[in-house]
């Protein structure tokens, strides 16, 4: 009552001014209003009790790669129904009663027992996330303590779509006076007739958040008018983005809770034996309810597009550019940098065992740079990058400088971890190396959600690099000569996402241009797609690669086909040129196999992966001195693959279809099959 008293008060206070945008009296009015409506004591209104159901899907979700340019992959989804019983002042109890799970990566995850129900009163007068121990006692803007703590101003009216049908309100822009304190940072929309509260996007301050692995939290909370005269929850959305506080390691965890909130009944009186239970009960784990459940998870889940993050990329666009572009993430500004396991620690037959590291600084302002320093064992070569980035919105700006010993490829055909292991063990190295000096500039563009344009221009030049190093076992082939002398590169590319679909039609896609001059001239154009669709039993799943360049075209920048990643079991990098072509077409089958436990975090999962595939592919127009040549004609495989571990785990077994009888070496018979066993491509970035 105290609280209530205090609230009414503030209506009959002067407001103060401060400036012609922010604080103003006309917002200061409606925020005082806002707060006032939101702290009268419920029982004026009549409201005495009510019962509703919450429905919701809770998704596990990783993202990894530099600059995150995949969306992330599921790796569990949870769906929920609740039942949410609440009595005036703030009495709020909910019970889980329907509680399905599946997971998709071999790992158990353990949520927050709120991350599993709603928010029934707003967040009070403060918040707190994960039982407070990701986000603890941030003071609520509609809050008395809030008229001391934010800023506000007050933005466009606009029309906001609601089961009760569309609502004028006023958007009012929310900042907080102090980026130390534990604050919010967003936007509050508010009726424009009575200033009742209808939705609330936010995000925190680096201060609000209780753990240094958290990079940021944004929550969007709406309500609406029920019997004309109640507002009440009716939609939640919140994500909670993890990654390593110590290592600036491209791989990132989410956490993403959608909930629909309806089914009101205002006579049901607060069941009494709830009154001492726990705020969130009912069921303790998962127990599907085939009555409930009609419909398979992996279906449902996709219908709540649980990669659909355009929303929340705006979100911390706007609460970024409130605060001045200052950083608001809670991860430290300074950490260890790399963006690969192999950054660390590899071999190949050039440098031997190569060591690395590197630092990550993150500024004010959307800036940051990254910094590496690597020296290889055997051949004695120090190698070192820098990287730095500038983000504004949608744009982001780059500039970098290396010297690298690197792959010549454009895309890896194998990880970087069994690569290294390979090397070591067998003297089997796949890669084919270069080293690399280079300094150049760069732009990204995001256009929307899924595509983006890159364009970039750099100075390069490229050197011959020899084998240095012995194996333990096995001798290492010579590596080739790809050295190509000093250029002027001009870069572009159109780049088209995936939308991560778990049972629906996907398509992702990269087209590229490149200029260069100077110990010759040539264009380069290069198209890579990947696409699958369901089918009645299993998917479809069609992956192309194309090429093709001009007489110029220097060593180092040629195409090269065969082996793992396009054409098994064919010669590693067998064929090649400036014209590469090939199309893989894959038949992905879910098949059950045994569940084994890999300890109480994890699991292999319930199904694997059969995939039967075929694929053909054509090189040709060979540059003279190097080991892969044209292919004479169209080059067919057949093969079928397994993935295990959740598809973490893929194994391979391919045969050709032409030529099987050619003699290879002089007089060996080429292998009528290959095995091959690798972790799933979609990883390599991160190995």
């Amino acid at each position: 009552m105290a609280r209530a008293f205090i609230a009414l008060l503030l209506l009959l206070l002067p407001a103060s001014l401060s400036g012609q945008t922010w604080n103003d009296p006309q917002v200061n009015q409606l925020i005082r209003r806002a707060i006032a409506l939101r702290e009268s004591p419920p029982q004026d209104t009549l409201l005495r009790s009510y019962q509703s159901r919450a429905h919701g899907f809770v998704f596990y979700l990783v993202q990894f790669g530099v600059g995150f340019p995949d969306p992330p992959r599921i790796a569990k989804a949870d769906e929920l129904d609740v039942e949410v019983y609440w009595e005036p002042p703030d009495l709020s109890k909910q019970r889980i009663v329907a509680w399905r799970s599946q997971t998709f990566l071999p790992q158990t995850v353990t949520y927050h027992r709120d991350h599993l129900g709603i928010v029934t009163n707003n967040y009070g007068p403060v918040i707190r996330i994960g039982d407070g121990d990701e986000v603890r006692d941030a003071v609520h803007p509609l809050s008395i303590e809030g008229l001391d703590e934010y800023d506000f101003a007050l933005g466009d009216t606009i029309t906001l779509k609601t089961p009760k049908g569309p609502i004028d309100v006023l958007a009012v822009q929310v900042k907080p006076r102090s980026l130390k304190r534990p604050l919010v940072v967003g936007t509050l929309y508010l009726e424009r007739r009575t200033a009742a509260l209808v939705r609330f996007q936010f995000s925190f301050t680096p201060a609000a958040y209780r753990g240094a692995e958290i990079e940021d939290i944004s929550v969007v909370v709406e309500q609406s008018l029920l019997e004309d005269k109640w507002w009440l929850p009716y939609q939640q959305e919140i994500e909670i983005r993890r990654r390593a506080s110590a290592f600036e390691f491209p791989v990132r965890s989410i956490i993403r809770g959608k909930w629909q909130i309806d089914d009101y009944d205002f006579t049901v009186p607060f069941p009494p034996e709830l009154r001492s239970a726990p705020q969130f009960g009912g069921l303790p784990t998962p127990m599907p309810d085939t009555a409930r459940w009609t419909t398979p998870l992996r279906i449902t889940a996709e219908g709540a597009q649980p990669f659909n993050r355009a929303e929340f990329d705006d979100l911390k666009a706007k609460a970024e550019a409130l605060v001045s572009h200052h950083v608001i993430e809670g991860l430290p500004r300074n950490r260890i940098g790399t963006t690969a396991v192999s950054d660390l620690i590899r071999v190949n037959r050039v440098q031997g065992l190569a060591l690395g590291f590197g630092w990550g600084l993150q500024f004010n302002g959307g800036f940051s740079m990254r910094s590496s320093l690597g020296y290889g064992m055997s051949d004695h070569r120090i190698t070192a990058g820098f990287a730095g980035s500038l983000v504004r919105g949608a744009n982001q700006w780059s500039v970098l400088g290396r010297r690298a010993i690197r792959d010549f490829g454009d895309e890896p055909v194998v990880s970087g971890a069994v690569n290294s292991l390979l090397a070591q063990e067998a003297g089997k190295d796949l890669g084919d190396y270069v080293l690399g000096e280079e300094i150049g500039a760069g732009f990204r563009r995001r256009l929307d959600p899924r595509w983006s344009l890159d364009l970039g221009a750099r100075w390069e030049r490229t050197s011959r690099v020899d084998a240095a190093a012995s194996p333990i076992s096995g001798t290492y082939r010579k590596n080739p000569d790809l050295g190509s002398g000093t250029y002027w590169v001009g870069r572009a590319a159109m780049t088209l996402a995936g939308r991560g679909a778990i049972d629906r039609s996907d398509l992702k896609a990269t087209f590229g241009l490149e200029f260069g001059t100077g110990e010759s001239e040539y264009l380069r154009a290069n198209l890579r797609t990947d696409g699958s669709v369901p089918t009645p039993v299993g998917h479809l799943r069609l992956r192309t690669l194309a090429g093709l360049a001009t007489h110029g075209l220097p060593k180092s920048r040629s195409f090269a086909i065969g082996g793992r990643g396009t054409l098994q079991p064919e010669p590693i990098r067998g064929y090649g040129g400036r014209e590469i072509f090939v199309m893989q077409l894959e038949w992905r089958l879910g098949v059950p196999v045994p569940a084994v436990g890999l300890g109480p975090f994890a699991s292999t999962g319930r199904q694997a992966i059969l995939a039967p595939f075929l694929a053909v592919g054509w090189a040709g127009d060979a540059i003279e001195g190097l080991q892969w040549q044209s292919s004479h004609g169209a080059r067919p495989v057949a093969g079928v693959a397994l993935e295990l571990l959740q598809n973490l785990l893929r194994l391979e077994l391919g045969t050709v279809l032409r030529d099987r009888n050619l003699l290879v070496d002089g007089h060996r018979p080429r292998r009528l099959f290959r095995l091959t066993v690798d972790v799933a491509p979609e990883w390599w970035p991160i190995l």
